[in-house]
C-alpha cells in the first residue's frame, strides 16, 4: 500500500495502432504476469488490458484501494492510465493489484496509458514498445481448448436450498435470498482462448479476464455492480429473467414475482449507497427495464447517488459489497442464509470485478456468467432470487437457462438430466383444484392454497387465478361445525378463467395406509390437477400408490406427500421435482418442524430406505397418517408423534363468522 501512495505521477498517453480485435490482442499477451483485460463496456466503450502490476494487494484488498498515487498534473476526465485492477470473491481468494499502465482501446485505435513516476520511467517506455509490437502481430499461434461436459451440480440439492431459504422467508428471517450452484468440468488448454471465443459469440457488456495466481476469470456478466465518475455513483442490478424465446419479454415483463425480487433489490442497493451518500441524492432514474442478455431476457433497473464528502472508493465498495443482486434482503441476513443452504463455496463467482483509477473514477461488474479455471478443472456458478412465491423446479430451470448460452458459446455440453415435463391437453382443459379443509368454521392455510393456485394459473394459463375465490371459501365455510372439504377449482372458459367453490364429503381420516409402490411416467404433477382419473385409475389397481421415479426416488403417494422418520427422529421428504406436488400441508409440517427446533431435511429418498423407517404422509384434508406397510412389508411405527403432528396441523386458520 505504501509503494503506490508513495508514487508521484505523470499521466501521458500515445497512440499505437489502429482498431483491432481485443480478445485476439489479449491472447497475444498470454502469459505476462497478472494479465487482466476488460472487453465491453467498460470506461466507454472498446478494452483495457494491462499487465505486470507494481504490487498485489495483501489480506485485505479492498483497503488498498484506499492508496492512490499523487498526480503531478491534470489529465483529461476520460483517462485512465491505471489503477487497482482485479477481482473481490466472493468466498475465496482475492486479486487485486496496482497497474501504472493499460493498452486501451478506443474508437479511433489503441492507445498505451501510464500514470508515468521517475522511478519506472524506462520499464514503462520498453512496456509501450512491447505492446506495439503485440499489436502489430497479436495472437501467435493458436492452441485451442476443450473442456468436456459440464456436469456436477445436484439438482436435488439445489431444489432443497431453495426450499430451505423460502422456509427462511415463511419465518420472517429474510424477504429474498439468492441461491446458486456449480457446474463443472475437466479443462485444457487455453483459457484466453476461450475467453475470446465466448467474447465474440456473445458480447456481453461487462468481459473481464483476470489471470490470478490461484485462479483465470473468463467473465461473460451482463451487469454493472458500480461506476463512480467523480462524485456520482450509479448501480444497475439486474434481477428478473426468462428464456430467450417468443413472449420471453412479455413473459418476463408480466411476471409479479419478478418484479418484486427486483424491486426488493432496487430497496438494498438503495440502502447500501445510503450509507455512503450526500443525504437525499440517492435516486432510481430507471425502473424493471426488460433487455435481451446472452439467451435470456433480464429486467434491469438503475440506483443513483452522489458519494459524501470524504468518501473514497474503499469505503464506498465496503458498503456495498458482495453485490445486493446476488445476495438478497435484508443483505446480512440473507448471506446467513446463503451459507446454510449452499453446499458449494462460490469462489470469484457473485464476487465483483473491475478496476479503481485516480483519474477516470471506479467501475465493476457483477461477476455472473463467470468460468474459473484452475490446473484441469473449469468451474461456472448459476443461481437465481428466491421470494416466498418462488417454485423450486423453475429456479433449477432457470440456472440452467443461464448456463446454456454461456456452455455453447465455448463449445461445451451439459450433462445435467432435463426431463421434459409439459401437462397433458386433458389437465389444461381440466384446469386446477384446490382441496382445503375446514374445522368448526376455521379455513386450514387458505392463503398457502390460494397462493399455490395462482401461481399455477400464471405458469399455465398466463393470467391469475379469479379473485373473488378466497370469499366464496369462506362464504361455503361460514357457520359450518365439524370438518368441511371445499373444493375450489378454476378451469379455462374461452380466453378466461372460470373460478367455483363447492362443499364436498369431509368423509373420514384413514388411521393408516398400506401402500405399494408404482413407477411414475413422464408427466408434470406439481400442478394440482382437477382431472383426477389417472390418480383414481391407480388407486383402484393399487389401494394406496406411493410413485417412484424412474431412478427409485420417492416422490408421493396419490393422496400426499411422503414424510420419513429417522431414527433420531428427524424428519424427511423429497425435494420438489416436478413429479410430484408441492404440498400445502407438507409445507406447514417444515414451518412447524423449524419453529419448534425439530430436525428435518429434504432430500432423496429411496424405497431401501423407506422399508427400514416410520413414515407418513400428508394431505391438506387427512394432515397426517402413518404408513403401515410398503409392498407387503410392515414398516416401523412413529404413531404417537404422527397423531402429535396432526393435532399441530389441525390448529390455526382463517376463522369466519
Amino acid at each position: 500500500m505504501s509503494i503506490v501512495a508513495d508514487l508521484a505521477v505523470r499521466p501521458v498517453a500515445k497512440w499505437l495502432a489502429p482498431p483491432s480485435d481485443p480478445a485476439a490482442v489479449l491472447r497475444g499477451l498470454t502469459g505476462s504476469a497478472g494479465l487482466v483485460g476488460l472487453i465491453g463496456a467498460w470506461a466507454g466503450v472498446g478494452a483495457l488490458i494491462t499487465t505486470d502490476p507494481v504490487v498485489v494487494s495483501g489480506q485485505d484488498p479492498i483497503s488498498e484501494l484506499a492508496a492512490v498515487p499523487r498526480l503531478l498534473a491534470s489529465a483529461p476526465d476520460d483517462f485512465v492510465g491505471g489503477g487497482w485492477f482485479g477481482s473481490l470473491a466472493f468466498q475465496g481468494p482475492s486479486y487485486l493489484a496496482f497497474y501504472d499502465h493499460v493498452l486501451r482501446l478506443r474508437a479511433d485505435g489503441w492507445y498505451f496509458e501510464a500514470l508515468v513516476s521517475d522511478q519506472r520511467d524506462a520499464l514503462l517506455q520498453a512496456r509501450c514498445e512491447e505492446y506495439a509490437g503485440v499489436l502489430d502481430a497479436p495472437g501467435g499461434a493458436s492452441i485451442g481448448w476443450d473442456t468436456g461436459s459440464f456436469r456436477g451440480a445436484d439438482r436435488d440439492a439445489h431444489l432443497g436450498a431453495v426450499e430451505q431459504a423460502i422456509e427462511a422467508i415463511r419465518a420472517g428471517d429474510i424477504y429474498q435470498a439468492n441461491v446458486c450452484t456449480r457446474l463443472n468440468a475437466t479443462f485444457s488448454g487455453s483459457a484466453a482462448e476461450l475467453f475470446g471465443a465466448a467474447v465474440r459469440q456473445l458480447s456481453p457488456a461487462y468481459a473481464a479476464y483476470v489471470d490470478g495466481p490461484e485462479v483465470t476469470i473468463a467473465s461473460l456478466s451482463p451487469e454493472l455492480f458500480l461506476r463512480r465518475r467523480g462524485r456520482d455513483v450509479r448501480s444497475a442490478p439486474i434481477k428478473g429473467t426468462a428464456p430467450d424465446v417468443e413472449g420471453g419479454a412479455e413473459q418476463l415483463r408480466r411476471s409479479v414475482k419478478d418484479a418484486a425480487e427486483n424491486v426488493m433489490i432496487v430497496d438494498l442497493v438503495r440502502n447500501d449507497l445510503g450509507a455512503v451518500a450526500a443525504t437525499g441524492s440517492v435516486t432510481v432514474p430507471e425502473l424493471l427495464s426488460v433487455q435481451p442478455h446472452a439467451g435470456v431476457w433480464q429486467l434491469v433497473s438503475t440506483v443513483a447517488a452522489q458519494l459524501a464528502e470524504g468518501v473514497g472508493d474503499d469505503a464506498l465498495l465496503r458498503a456495498t459489497f458482495p453485490p445486493g443482486s446476488v445476495t438478497g434482503a435484508p443483505k446480512s441476513s440473507a448471506l446467513r442464509v446463503i451459507a446454510e443452504v449452499e453446499s458449494l463455496p462460490r469462489g470469484a463467482y457473485t464476487g465483483a470485478i473491475g478496476f479503481t483509477s485516480p483519474v477516470w473514477g471506479a467501475e465493476f461488474s457483477v461477476a455472473i456468467r463467470t468460468f474459473e479455471i484452475a490446473g484441469a478443472a473449469i468451474e461456472l456458478g448459476v443461481g437465481g432470487g428466491v421470494t416466498a412465491d418462488s417454485v423450486p423446479m423453475l429456479e433449477w430451470h432457470e440456472c440452467l437457462a443461464k448456463a446454456t448460452p454461456l456452455l455453447s458459446a465455448i463449445g461445451a455440453g451439459l450433462e445435467v438430466r432435463v426431463r421434459p415435463s409439459r401437462p397433458s391437453p386433458e389437465q389444461l382443459a381440466g384446469g386446477l383444484l384446490e382441496t382445503i379443509l375446514a374445522i368448526d368454521g376455521r379455513v386450514l392455510r387458505l392463503g398457502d392454497h390460494l397462493a399455490r393456485l395462482d401461481r399455477s394459473c400464471r405458469e399455465l394459463y398466463g393470467q391469475p387465478a379469479p379473485g373473488f375465490l378466497a370469499d366464496e371459501v369462506k362464504a361455503a365455510a361460514a357457520g359450518q361445525a365439524g370438518r368441511l372439504v371445499l373444493r375450489a377449482i378454476v378451469a379455462p372458459a374461452g380466453r378466461a378463467l372460470r373460478g367455483t367453490v363447492t362443499r364436498a364429503s369431509a368423509g373420514s381420516t384413514p388411521d393408516q395406509a398400506d401402500a405399494r409402490t408404482v413407477v411414475r411416467g413422464d408427466g408434470i404433477w406439481r400442478h394440482k390437477w382437477a382431472d383426477r382419473s389417472a390418480l383414481s385409475a391407480d388407486e383402484a389397481a393399487l389401494g394406496w400408490p406411493l410413485y417412484l421415479d424412474s431412478d427409485g426416488a420417492v416422490l408421493e403417494t396419490s393422496r400426499g406427500n411422503v414424510v420419513l422418520i429417522g431414527a433420531d427422529g428427524t424428519l424427511v421428504t423429497p425435494p420438489l421435482r416436478d413429479e410430484l406436488l408441492p404440498g400445502i400441508t407438507r409445507r406447514a409440517l417444515l414451518d412447524i418442524a423449524r419453529d419448534t427446533g425439530r430436525t428435518h431435511e429434504i432430500r432423496a429418498i429411496h424405497r431401501d430406505e423407506l422399508l427400514a423407517s416410520a413414515a407418513f404422509w400428508t394431505s391438506s384434508v387427512s394432515l397426517a397418517v402413518p404408513i403401515a406397510s410398503l409392498d407387503g412389508v410392515d414398516l416401523p411405527r412413529e404413531d404417537e408423534l404422527v397423531a402429535r403432528l396432526r393435532d399441530e396441523l389441525s390448529r390455526g386458520g382463517v376463522e369466519v363468522r
